[in-house]
């Protein structure tokens, strides 16, 4: 387990804040992100993706408890070249992934000014 990075904390930011759920079945209200946005001081990084070709990582808050969540929330964001997703579950963010658009390795989260939200 580690720290998040200053880069993947950026975009857990700007993704809890401006983030979109195109197909939800509920509104995302200000109450709902700053919720979210509560949760980010406890969370670590878990563990990497195993493909090889991204950066996307596995988060838990400090205590290290995971269990089977009842609701789930993507936040959606894009770059150029891929999507970014925030999975939260029951009012915890999860997992930042980077989905590439083509077959194109990419080894490092963007920079949040290159994000489109």
């Amino acid at each position: 387990m580690r720290p998040l990075s200053v880069r993947e904390r950026d975009l857990l930011v700007a993704l809890i804040d401006r983030g979109t759920e195109p197909d939800a079945d509920r509104a995302i209200t200000a109450s709902d992100r700053e919720r979210w946005a509560g949760q980010l001081p406890g969370v670590m990084v878990h563990g990497t993706c195993g493909c090889g070709t991204c950066p996307s990582i596995d988060l838990v808050r400090d205590s290290g408890d995971r269990r089977t969540p009842t609701r789930q929330t993507v936040l959606e964001a894009s770059t150029s070249n891929a999507f970014l997703l925030l999975f939260i579950e029951d009012d915890r963010p999860t997992y930042l992934e980077i989905a590439p658009f083509g077959d194109e390795p990419i080894t490092e989260f963007p920079l949040v000014a290159d994000v489109e939200f």
